[in-house]
């Protein structure tokens, strides 16, 4: 085991917490490791965790010590954590958890991410870049800023979306989750008030409580949609000092805040002195016929509220998930304090994506055409496959991004992947994407894999939810909602 990793012991009631409602019709102690195995999947317990003590856990879960035994032991001969005396069950590394959750799976899906495929034209991307930029090669490498020419075609595109901006207003980062966690570390102090959606991005939670600041959670995606009274009440009340938001095509629900809500929230959050994260990774990824998606700062109503206002943007999802390339679009004297901050941490961005996202640049409403194709198949694809076999199910009606938000019905989202676990298919449970205990009743589906591995996986999901029989109480299909 890697001596370097940070110890931290998980209490008794955390655990309890993050399990969630494990319970199902099985074996008490497999389904005990299995949920286990899912949170370190999951990234939600990290290595170098100690898990309770046999007892108090036992005690906590309401089930006897030989079933917790039973459940730890398990654990241990699947290498997802090792035991030593004085040291307690501690959690191992990556090796460990995944032969727990993938043995006997057979061509496993992953549904934990959700990033399509390389775009088409990446190889002749890379050709030209050779071709035109052979001078890439005589730079040092990387830098904290970002290439001047690449600011300057960033900055480009958001006057051309609507929002006039320079390129002293851009840095370019390592990505988008980079980004939030540079902001994140820059701007709070352990005990800062900070604000984020739920269900969101479960990273830029973590991102958030990394800096030891307070996370409070700004509900999204209820039965009618956005609650703009309820919303704009937790954010007046709360006072963040940095909000991080999903405006458009948000992560999980596939979902757009409306126009008046953004003008809104923006008008309260700036007032109280806030920064606000706009996230924008998915906002150009649009479902059905191609259309401009308006910036979220552009909803700003006064120049100071413009200030407030950091937008992140990546290629990720749009270009390759392995083009580390993103960007933060800022007031130029807090891109001056974020690269001050960056170089504690990193050394900058690599020349040569930089020169990959500069020519993708050039195409890049070609690009996202393409994008918006192929999603709103697979979209449609996946929309179709559910109401096919899980007619219990309901998705949310998501206008773009990678995923919607599918609401079972009931409280068994550990239990359904836990199932799914078993027949191949990783899908993380509800609780990832806002606090432990909660959306229990939810799963995300991401669209962004090929329709035929599309359409396996629901087929997997509904085997998985017919398995476990007894597991799921028979309300699920008495409290389906839309």
């Amino acid at each position: 085991m890697n001596e370097s990793w940070t110890s931290q012991r998980l209490s008794a009631r955390r655990f309890t917490e993050m399990l969630g409602d494990w319970r199902g019709s099985g074996h008490g102690y497999l389904e005990l490791a299995e949920s286990a195995a899912l949170l370190v999947r999951d990234g939600r317990i990290v290595p170098g965790t100690t898990l309770p003590a046999e007892r108090p856990l036992s005690d906590a879960l309401g089930v006897s010590r030989t079933t917790v035994a039973a459940a730890y032991q398990r654990l241990r001969d699947t290498g997802a954590v090792v035991s030593r005396r004085g040291s307690g069950t501690v959690v191992r590394g990556s090796g460990g958890e995944r032969s727990a959750l993938w043995s006997g799976s057979d061509g496993g899906i992953d549904l934990s991410s959700a990033c399509p495929e390389p775009w088409s034209g990446l190889a002749e991307l890379n050709a030209r870049a050779m071709a035109e930029h052979p001078d890439a090669f005589r730079l040092v490498g990387y830098d904290t800023l970002g290439l001047p020419a690449l600011r300057a075609a960033i900055a480009e595109r958001y006057a051309a979306r609507g929002i006039p901006t320079a390129p002293e207003q851009i840095m370019v980062t390592l990505g988008a989750q980079h980004a939030i966690f540079l902001i994140a570390r820059t701007l709070l102090r352990r005990g800062d008030r900070t604000l984020v959606e739920s269900p969101s991005y479960p990273h830029a939670r973590e991102a958030l409580a990394a800096t030891g600041a307070l996370v409070a959670e700004l509900p999204v995606g209820g039965p009618g949609g956005y609650d703009a009274v309820s919303m704009l009440e937790i954010a007046e009340r709360t006072s963040p000092r940095l909000a991080y938001l999903i405006p458009d095509h948000h992560n999980p629900t596939g979902l757009s805040m409306p126009d008046e809500l953004k003008a809104r929230l923006i008008s309260t959050l700036a007032s109280q002195g806030a920064h606000v994260i706009a996230d924008e990774t998915t906002a150009e990824l649009v479902l059905g016929e191609p259309r401009r998606v308006v910036p979220f700062a552009a909803f700003a109503e006064q120049e100071h509220q413009q200030d407030a206002i950091i937008t992140v943007g990546s290629m990720g999802k749009t270009v390759w998930g392995g083009m580390r390339v993103g960007w933060i679009r800022a007031a130029p004297d807090l891109i001056v304090r974020l690269e001050a901050a960056r170089r504690v941490g990193d050394l900058g961005t690599g020349t040569w994506e930089q020169v990959l996202a500069l020519i993708a640049l050039e195409q890049y409403d070609t690009i996202l055409v393409e994008r918006a194709h192929v999603l709103t198949a697979r979209h449609r694809l996946l929309a179709s496959r559910v109401a096919e076999e899980l007619p219990e199910w309901r998705l949310t009606p998501a206008v773009g991004g990678v995923c919607v938000w599918a609401d079972l019905g009931a409280r068994v989202s550990t239990r359904l992947s836990r199932a799914a676990a078993g027949l191949g298919v990783r899908l993380p449970s509800g609780p990832r994407f806002g606090s432990p205990g909660t959306f229990e009743r939810f799963v995300r589906l991401p669209f962004s894999e090929t329709e035929e591995v599309l359409s396996d996986a629901v087929g997997r999901l509904a085997e998985a939810w017919r398995s476990e029989g007894d597991a799921f109480p028979a309300e699920v299909f008495a409290e389906a909602v839309i």
